[in-house]
């Protein structure tokens, strides 16, 4: 998240009514600018789901007074598909709470998942340029998986032949702030390795932090993650631009 004083991503008052900020027109290959898309089509949808969740809460918080058996009266819901599923009406109450954690949790897979899928979509695109003709999945498998992410980019660095240097990358995130749930991080590829264990605890242990605790994602750390990892597929956009002579066209982030 940026400070209140200092401004790295030159953001620009929101469009609706100016109270907030947004991103500005940015450089992108298509790659960039799919992953705009897609993280943008994820933030929709937690927003609008949570929005959901709280209109359903308020409605059904009245609903029950008026209900036969009150919170333990059966409810039927029913999906176009032909799907149904009945729970007592306490459930969906408690539903729209607790779902709001599952929710968070689960796109915040989503969005690294994203960031992954740009940078498959960049080395798929890069493979002819070095020769490479097939194999695309097992080598982009050898690249991302089973290090930590200054490993990820040494061996970017290693088989595209991109200028990666580790102290451009920390210039390149000078003055942006990486807080994630309270603990700051002063170095970029610190703060990736730490999303990276979260997600693999939400993926391959339930979401289980420790004991019997599960792990909680704030709602406010998304726009943090989400302008952090603009920052970075900029950088990393840049480097295989200049080492392939890729164009990259000017987009308004909320329009790509």
């Amino acid at each position: 998240m940026t400070s209140e004083i200092k401004n790295p991503l030159n953001m620009v008052p929101d469009p609706f009514n100016g109270a907030g900020f947004v991103l500005p027109p940015t450089f992108c290959t298509t790659e960039r600018r799919a992953w705009f898309h897609r993280t943008n089509e994820i933030l929709s949808f937690l927003y609008v789901t949570i929005h959901s969740f709280d209109e359903t809460r308020k409605s059904w918080n009245t609903k029950v007074r008026d209900l036969p058996f009150k919170e333990n009266t059966p409810i039927k819901i029913s999906l176009h598909g032909g799907n149904s599923a009945i729970m007592p009406a306490k459930r969906i109450v408690k539903i729209t709470t607790e779902g709001i954690n599952v929710i968070t949790r689960q796109a915040f897979v989503m969005m690294y998942g994203s960031l992954e899928t740009y940078l498959f979509h960049l080395f798929e695109r890069s493979y002819p340029q070095i020769g490479k003709t097939n194999n695309f999945m097992e080598i982009s498998l050898e690249i991302l998986m089973g290090k930590k992410w200054d490993g990820k980019f040494c061996k970017m660095k290693e088989v595209f032949g991109i200028d990666y240097q580790c102290g451009k990358l920390e210039t390149h995130f000078h003055d942006f702030e990486m807080n994630f749930s309270g603990k700051f991080y002063k170095k970029p590829l610190m703060f990736l390795d730490e999303l990276v264990q979260i997600r693999h605890k939400i993926v391959h242990a339930s979401s289980i932090l420790e004991g019997d605790k599960l792990i909680f994602i704030d709602i406010k750390v998304f726009n943090s993650y989400y302008t952090f990892c603009s920052l970075l597929t900029d950088y990393i956009d840049d480097l295989f631009a200049k080492r392939f002579g890729y164009q990259r066209d000017k987009v308004n982030p909320a329009e790509a």
